[in-house]
């Protein structure tokens, strides 16, 4: 009996063992010993395996929407957020470390940065994005915020993309 809990008693001489079930091997108990199964355990499985599916069909749903969701950032209209992910690496992979963003890609920058919990505090004192490695993660490349005194600071573009989509 693996992994079956499983119970054995004696009374003046008479051995009971008990065990518990489930799956097939509950159902066929039930159909074998009356119709309680039949009238009572059954509809509820039935009825819970419905909400179930009810529940898995809205989150599948829901996911749908998001995924069908816009964004306008810096005038341009990404069709969805995977679009938005995907700008984002698209700057971090073309550019090179210490190459500032200019153009649209700032643009971008700016705006999916306002998306940051700590926006006023990352943009203090602004001059500049920049791109380069990760300063306490070897082999990890960020944006950072380049400000007018020329201290850097990084700051999260996974953040500000599950912040815009939360918006949505």
């Amino acid at each position: 009996m693996d992994g079956i809990l499983a119970l054995k008693l004696e009374h003046e001489g008479v051995e009971f063992t008990f065990r518990q079930l489930d799956g097939e091997d509950l159902e066929k108990f039930w159909g074998d010993h009356g119709g309680h199964y039949q009238y009572c355990i059954k509809p509820k499985m039935r009825n819970a395996k419905k909400v179930a599916t009810q529940i898995r069909q809205k989150k599948s749903k829901e996911k749908a929407e998001k995924a069908k969701a816009q964004y306008e950032i810096a005038g341009v209209i990404y069709a969805d957020i995977n679009k938005v992910k995907s700008k984002a690496r698209a700057i971090l992979n073309l550019k090179k470390d210490g190459e500032k963003l200019t153009g649209n890609d700032e643009e971008f920058m700016k705006q999916l940065i306002k998306q940051h919990e700590k926006h006023g505090l990352k943009m203090k004192d602004f001059d500049a994005f920049e791109v380069g490695q990760h300063p306490e993660h070897e082999k990890t490349r960020c944006f950072f915020v380049v400000r007018k005194d020329g201290s850097k600071e990084d700051f999260s573009v996974s953040k500000c993309i599950r912040n815009l989509e939360a918006a949505t």
